[in-house]
């Protein structure tokens, strides 16, 4: 199939580049080479003071330091005659800036070859992250052929062609986004894994709050999994739930803390600012019995439901935006646990109590448990996806 170029922008990569990708030899997955390549832009990102005003962009570089890949190799033991399935053609999405980068280097580390198109935002730490990528390649020039990075409008001819060269399609987005790639259509042999639009929750236990002695670290931790990227990853809490006895007393301490640090490091915009207050007339004009919990400076809204469902989760927010729940037990949340449920970050709960509660009420989403401040704190396993299976091939022998 004949790809118009003059509607591509390469950010990184050429024409005959991306022609040849197919023709790349796939590497092992941990492959020494793409090893060193990610250690190298490790190195140069932690060292970048462009990088470090920005904490997204230090996180990545943390993800791929040295220690942590071989924590991530160690997890999977040997990997014997696993390699690459190929070409992966990564849609990133355009709300979270750093996503593309997690999606490219899960690519290379599985030892495949890999198209990706950028968000068309126009976020400063994209450009950061693709020119300190590009110095990292300067120094491990024989990987350059396996990353090409570019822009193009929504049009399906492109999509046609790029997923026609692709072994593996990743596509992070909207359930509308996802509809109109998958007009494309695959090879037969190619895989596609969807990251579609999902939502999260936190859980606090309110007497091991108030015992908790720093609860401004608390407060940081949380801003990091919610206003650090706007709510904007689905991975970010929406909807927090308060469990134990002395829950209103919490609830006054924890939403003092967080919104003094909220009002140090977060900027409002006044279109947030806006969405937010029509976002709060639709829950209000919907669901009978909300109340607006908060104080007026429209910095943090509290919603507090009468009742959780999933469907009041279609009416979250972003921005500083929270639904609120006082719960009698986890068991009061199983509505609001299905399939488009994707982390339960907890506070005071102990994980023994959270994997009881699973075996018995098994629903169907959650596919992550993790602990305050860890919200964003991407895997090789990802929303249920073991994605270093789901990127390579075995190749069985004897």
């Amino acid at each position: 199939m004949q790809l118009s170029f003059n509607d591509l922008t390469f950010i990184l990569g050429d024409e005959a580049q991306l022609r040849a990708m197919p023709e790349q030899a796939t590497y092992p997955a941990f492959a020494p080479e793409i090893l060193a390549l990610l250690h190298t832009f490790s190195r140069l990102t932690l060292q970048d003071a462009e990088a470090k005003a920005w904490p997204d962009v230090v996180s990545l570089g943390f993800w791929c330091r040295e220690a942590s890949l071989a924590q991530m190799q160690a997890t999977y033991g040997d990997l014997p005659n696993r390699y690459g399935r190929g070409v992966v053609f990564h849609i990133a999405p355009g709300n979270v800036a750093a996503n593309f980068a997690y999606s490219l280097l899960t690519g290379l580390l599985t030892g495949n070859a890999n198209i990706v198109r950028l968000p068309g935002r126009d976020h400063p730490q994209v450009a950061i992250i693709v020119r300190l990528l590009a110095a990292a390649l300067a120094q491990h020039p024989a990987l350059a052929p396996y990353i090409c990075l570019l822009r193009y409008e929504r049009q399906q001819s492109i999509n046609d062609a790029l997923s026609a060269l692709c072994d593996t399609r990743i596509i992070w987005g909207g359930d509308e986004t996802i509809a109109q790639i998958r007009r494309s259509p695959l090879k037969p042999r190619a895989r596609e894994i969807a990251f579609a639009d999902r939502y999260s929750i936190a859980a606090i236990d309110a007497d091991s709050y108030l015992a908790h002695v720093d609860k401004d670290k608390l407060a940081r931790a949380f801003f990091n999994d919610t206003l650090l990227n706007d709510q904007n990853a689905c991975s970010s809490p929406s909807l927090v739930v308060w469990l134990g006895k002395e829950t209103q007393v919490a609830r006054e301490l924890f939403w003092q803390h967080f919104h003094a640090f909220a009002a140090r490091f977060y900027t409002l915009e006044p279109v947030a600012a806006v969405n937010k207050l029509t976002r709060l007339c639709l829950l209000g004009a919907t669901w009978p019995g909300v109340k607006k919990v908060s104080a007026d400076d429209n910095l943090l809204v509290r919603i507090e439901l009468p009742e959780v469902n999933s469907a009041v989760m279609d009416l979250r927010g972003n921005c500083g935006f929270f639904l609120e729940y006082v719960a009698e037990s986890l068991d009061d949340i199983v509505p609001v646990c299905g399939e488009r449920c994707q982390t339960l970050a907890t506070f005071g709960i102990e994980n023994a109590v959270v994997t009881e509660w699973l075996a018995a009420r098994r629903p169907q989403g959650i596919d992550r448990v993790v602990p305050f401040g860890r919200t964003l704190d991407f895997t090789l396993q990802w929303d249920g996806y073991d994605l270093v299976a789901m990127l390579t091939r075995t190749v069985a022998i004897g």
